[in-house]
């Protein structure tokens, strides 16, 4: 798996942020169980230091012979004048036993700070950790840790009251080696559960990024294969996730996209070269007579003349072809600019009346006085009305009759070209707006132009926010729609 590739920093990703959960979450358990287990400890502590008061207690209501501290805790401990000494002693060692104070320590003193009472484990260096811990706190309950002889403890300073006349403060601490074991344990433990968890995770991350990318792949593997000549190749869409899917989805698309387009490429460059190649042929033929000896000053003009006009056809056509480039790959060769439409469509119909005169047809104008104003390139737009006029002289017998009509709807304006010409055949509306394709008069008569007009006007129509629409019925005439935005009052 390479460092660079999805897979393997998806499954480091994934990693990371499980291994950041679960170490915050350890971080938690291990906290949480250490403030269980002190908070345990801290209820025995209350407990035997409650135990241990309430019999400092009853031993002193049973005393009456001295009524201070240091002499109520010695004849509690080793004194032999109290009758009642024995039933004290079994008392003590009972509820010694039983609070599980055999490995504790623990010291009473009064409230002037002197000792009257130690555990005979308490040496002079625990007793020192008692001060540290416990001198700051006066009388009054406290807990703290500490280590007493190199073992780690856990304490508590509790005052106790005896016979409502005097006060002692009794020092307490456990040994806490077992919660440092359990806590050591449960670090142990938890490490190694993340580990583990971990592991497991890499392998199924792999695994499951493995099964994630398997459609990439086989896109992958798809593009290598597809060449020019075999763009008909798709990929299956079945058993795959939903966004899985829907990137095939997308490359199968791309694909028929490329496959039309490469189509229409080499349909686009056969008409190129079929366009092309007959004017060059014309000035071929005409050179080549030219340069035959004995030709008249009238045969060279007329030579020069065909040649001249090819040469004309050919620019023409390269002009065109350049523009419509322009036009698809949608390049900035537009200046728009605010227009009024009246007066443009005023001059068209001006210069396209003398047109029409030629072939005797009539050409009107129709439209509203009152301006129509929009955004657009008025030498583009030029050409898409010209195209129209044009074409519809071209396919109208003379003595017919053109109209130009502008009206409003909404916010568009419609400017439609109507002739009484010979109509567009069904087979010929589909093809209409193709470039190249061209519409005859009769069955082999060729009607000029090269079959570029309609396509550009259309584009042009397009690039503006518009489109060109039409109607037509065979030996009925045709009408030719262009739609514009209007601009806002």
């Amino acid at each position: 798996m390479k460092i660079n590739s999805i897979r393997f920093k998806t499954t480091v990703l994934g990693t990371c942020i499980l291994g950041g959960i679960l170490m915050l979450f350890s971080i938690y358990l291990v906290h949480s169980s250490r403030q269980i287990l002190y908070k345990e400890e801290e209820e025995e502590l209350l407990v035997k230091a409650q135990e241990i008061a309430n019999f400092i207690d009853a031993y002193a209501r049973i005393s009456q012979e001295d009524k201070s501290p240091k002499m109520l805790i010695y004849q509690l401990l080793w004194g032999k004048s109290l009758t009642d000494k024995k039933i004290v002693d079994q008392l003590w060692r009972e509820d010694s036993k039983v609070l599980g104070l055999q490995n504790d320590f623990y010291r009473i003193r009064d409230l002037n700070g002197s000792v009257i009472f130690r555990s005979d484990n308490l040496i002079a260096d625990a007793e020192r950790s008692f001060d540290a811990q416990f001198a700051r706190f006066g009388n009054s309950t406290h807990f703290s840790s500490m280590k007493i002889n190199g073992v780690p403890c856990y304490g508590i300073s509790y005052p106790v009251k005896f016979s409502h006349l005097n006060e002692l403060n009794l020092q307490l601490a456990m040994p806490i080696i077992y919660i440092h074991r359990v806590l050591y344990k449960l670090v142990v433990a938890v490490i190694s559960g993340v580990v583990v968890v971990l592991l497991i995770s890499i392998f199924l991350g792999t695994y499951l990024t493995r099964r994630v990318l398997k459609p990439v792949e086989e896109v992958t593997r798809a593009a290598n294969r597809i060449t020019q000549k075999d763009l008909n190749m798709r990929i299956s869409v079945r058993e795959l996730d939903k966004e899985m899917e829907e990137l095939v989805a997308s490359f199968n698309h791309m694909i028929e996209r490329m496959e039309q387009s490469f189509t229409h490429v080499n349909e686009f460059s056969s008409h190129v070269a079929h366009e092309l190649k007959t004017p060059l042929a014309i000035i071929k033929n005409e050179l080549e007579l030219a340069l035959n000896a004995g030709n008249s000053k009238q045969e060279d003009e007329r030579v020069m003349a065909v040649t001249l006009k090819e040469v004309d056809r050919l620019i023409k056509i390269i002009k065109d072809l350049l523009l419509l480039a322009k036009l698809e790959y949608k390049l900035n060769i537009f200046k728009m600019e605010d227009m009024d439409l009246t007066d443009f469509l005023k001059d068209i119909y001006r210069h396209c009346k003398v047109l029409a005169e030629e072939k005797n047809i009539s050409l009107e104008l129709i439209i509203s006085e009152r301006p129509i104003r929009i955004q657009g390139d008025a030498i583009h737009l030029r050409r898409v009305f010209f195209n129209l006029v044009h074409n519809a002289v071209k396919f109208t017998l003379p003595n017919g009759h053109i109209k130009m009509i502008s009206e409003i709807r909404g916010q568009q304006v419609v400017v439609s070209v109507q002739d009484t010409g010979i109509g567009i055949a069904p087979a010929d509306k589909a093809r209409i707006f193709e470039k190249f394709y061209r519409i005859r008069r009769a069955e082999d008569e060729d009607t000029g132009g090269n079959g570029l007009g309609l396509c550009m006007a259309r584009a042009i129509a397009r690039t503006h926010g518009g489109d060109i629409t039409f109607q037509s019925e065979i030996n009925q005439g045709s009408t030719f729609s262009v739609i514009l935005p209007i601009l806002p009052d």
